[in-house]
């Protein structure tokens, strides 16, 4: 997989850094933005392009990045930006009742963030040692090879902020192990909008308001990913960047 084309300055910096060997000081900088994180392309795709450089890695990243402090930084700071919108956001939207047309392209979406369905036992396994002797690099990688697998179909490029933001809020949940109640909390919300039941293969004893964390999220992102499916479809566009769809009579080019 090589990287994305980029949605603003961040995420631009960024590609054009890891193409080329590290420098000392390279220009990575996170702003604050001025859209909310979750509608915030330029963040989420910055944030997908960390995560996806720590778990899978690219054809066209340059050598010495995986373990570069001023990259680290960089993360960091947009994780930060994250994890406060994260922890603001609460169950208010409504899902948006959606067209068959609506629902075969919200399955787009879902094909992009939804965790795998299969390896349960090693998910058992990252939640039972959750607060036992296991380091945060055992607790990732342990993650990574159970939940992180891409549809090859549905690509990156095709997908907007609001995607991006689920897909990221399950990689920092999953990434970090301080957060694996969040990650228990978010399954499980993801087993109440249509995935397999990850919630009744899952003894829930992390501290609720972790729980919490995960499920809110989970269901506020999703909720407000449909609003943008059927907002796209009543405008006569598809939800999915850069393509286009007709209705009635008219041709408009994808956001």
């Amino acid at each position: 997989m090589r990287l994305p084309a980029p949605r603003g300055h961040m995420s631009s910096a960024l590609v054009t850094a890891l193409r080329q060997p590290p420098l000392p000081r390279p220009a990575l900088l996170a702003s604050g933005g001025t859209r909310e994180a979750w509608l915030d392309d330029d963040l989420q795709l910055s944030l997908w392009i960390c995560y996806e450089l720590r778990t899978h890695g690219f054809d066209d990243v340059a050598a010495g990045w995986e373990e570069h402090p001023a990259l680290a930084q960089f993360h960091a700071a947009l994780e930060a930006r994250w994890e406060k919108e994260l922890r603001s956001l609460t169950e208010v939207t409504s899902p948006a009742p959606l067209s068959e047309e609506g629902l075969a392209e919200l399955r787009r979406h879902h094909a992009f963030w939804q965790p795998r369905r299969e390896m349960r036992s090693v998910l058992r396994d990252i939640h039972g040692d959750a607060y036992g002797t296991r380091s945060e690099r055992t607790h990732s990688v342990l993650f990574t090879v159970t939940l992180r697998d891409l549809d090859p179909s549905a690509l990156v490029d095709d997908m907007p902020a609001p995607t991006l933001a689920l897909v990221n809020a399950l990689s920092l949940f999953g990434l970090h192990q301080r957060l694996v109640g969040a990650l228990v909390g978010f399954l499980s919300a993801v087993d109440t909008i249509g995935g397999d039941p990850f919630a009744q293969l899952l003894p829930v004893q992390c501290p609720p308001e972790d729980v919490r964390l995960g499920f809110t999220a989970c269901h506020e992102l999703h909720a407000r990913l449909t609003r943008h499916v059927h907002a796209s479809q009543q405008a006569g566009r598809s939800s999915l960047r850069g393509r286009w769809s007709l209705t009635q009579g008219r041709v408009n080019v994808g956001c």
